[in-house]
């Protein structure tokens, strides 16, 4: 277990976009359990695949092009809801804060895209569906790394807790996520998570407020 539940680092306002963002993705996951067909023909419709990116022109589609934003808000399970949500309250609310809240949900979004096609470059042609707010979120660390690189994380490591500075977990994090793209769970998007922290990181200076 390495996973962060707070950090000292606190914001001049509250963080809207971060809130409706989380509420969003919470409405979508009750719709994929209740939702018309059931939990997977909901999924299914909504998820990003990689097959869009075929030479047959589908990807330009209406349909396909509405999954590569669709697709952050559909989550595989409630502890993968869970998870993506903690690490966005978290992190999310300061870099909200340095950015106005257009700005702020513009990279959010964009994030979510590159980490889609990365997926999709990564497995072309595969009929993997890719679901969850990770790619996204990933791009929040990306730009919380280099934004505010000495703030404090409260880390839960197993049975014990710590305080780490953010340009120690953040690298720690990616690293780990690295690893995962060599050898962890195929379930797992990993390439998505690499692409968006990335991206996130090189990008975050162009959506910063004046």
């Amino acid at each position: 277990m390495f996973i962060p539940y707070k950090d000292e680092n606190p914001t001049r306002r509250f963080a809207l976009v971060s809130f409706l963002l989380i509420a969003a993705n919470c409405v979508a996951y009750a719709f994929q359990v209740l939702g018309p067909g059931g939990f997977d023909a909901v999924t299914s419709r909504f998820a990003f695949n990689p097959t869009a990116l075929g030479g047959d022109g589908a990807f330009w589609r209406a349909g396909t092009l509405l999954t590569l934003v669709s697709y952050m808000f559909c989550h595989g399970g409630f502890f993968h809801l869970g998870f993506n949500m903690l690490f966005l309250w978290i992190f999310g609310n300061n870099v909200e804060d340095r950015m106005t809240r257009g700005r702020y949900l513009a990279f959010y979004l964009i994030m979510g895209i590159i980490a889609a096609l990365a997926f999709a470059a990564y497995s072309p042609g595969e009929d993997v569906p890719l679901v969850g707010a990770s790619g996204a979120v990933s791009g929040v660390l990306g730009a919380y790394l280099f934004m505010f690189p000495r703030a404090k994380i409260h880390v839960w490591m197993l049975f014990f807790t710590v305080r780490m500075r953010a340009f120690l977990f953040l690298p720690i994090w990616f690293l780990l996520q690295l690893s995962g793209l060599s050898g962890g769970d195929d379930r797992i998007a990993w390439i998505s998570h690499i692409a968006g922290f990335a991206a996130g990181a090189l990008l975050f200076a162009l959506f910063t407020a004046d």
